[in-house]
């Protein structure tokens, strides 16, 4: 099994704008699936016009590249599973450590031998060693720039389209209910 991680907001207090701390991981079977979904992904980027190097990240792409990525990931084969902290209160607060612990004990149920691509978060990535490292699993794990690969450009999305979900609006809703039969498991946990 092949995964791919990323994470939307910041550990701490919350805010307004950062009511949570989330990652999803986007789970492929074998390479082929992997090869078949970065070709999509990369037919997407030519039929927008935009140059290989082109990254697509949901909170900075316009609306063009952002409605064209959302509608295919339906079509692309994957799974996934979200992790979220709701932050609660000014005095308490989401941390690495704590979705480390949350996220492990998920993957660990699902995918216990998964090899992880993830963007690059020295943070998070330490903690998801340390865990894994402690409580003996055989899980490995990579980090890359989102900016050259397209798979973790994916996790942005998925993770992305996950958080607006969690805050209720009819459109977030409406742009999460495509992808929801690809979701193996979705948790929030309040802090």
């Amino acid at each position: 099994m092949y995964g791919f991680l990323d994470e939307s907001g910041a550990p701490g207090v919350a805010a307004n704008s950062n009511d949570f701390l989330v990652v999803s991981l986007v789970v492929f079977p074998d390479r082929e699936s992997i090869e078949k979904c970065s070709a999509a992904i990369d037919r997407l980027r030519g039929r927008l016009n935009k140059p290989e190097g082109y990254e697509f990240h949901c909170s900075r792409n316009s609306t063009r590249p952002q409605e064209g990525f959302i509608k295919l990931i339906p079509n692309l084969d994957f799974q996934f599973i979200t992790i979220a902290i709701r932050k609660n209160g000014w005095r308490l607060h989401a941390s690495y450590p704590k979705m480390a612990e949350y996220l492990i004990r998920e993957i660990a149920t699902r995918f216990p031998n998964i090899r992880i691509e993830m963007d690059a978060n020295p943070v998070l990535y330490a903690e998801l060693r340390r865990q894994t490292k402690k409580q003996k699993l055989a899980m490995k794990y990579k980090q890359v720039k989102s900016t050259n690969h397209s798979l973790i450009q994916l996790a942005d999305y998925v993770v992305a389209l996950s958080t607006r979900k969690l805050k209720g609006t009819p459109k977030a809703i409406e742009q999460y209910r495509p992808i929801i039969k690809k979701q193996v498991y979705s948790g929030e946990v309040t802090d």
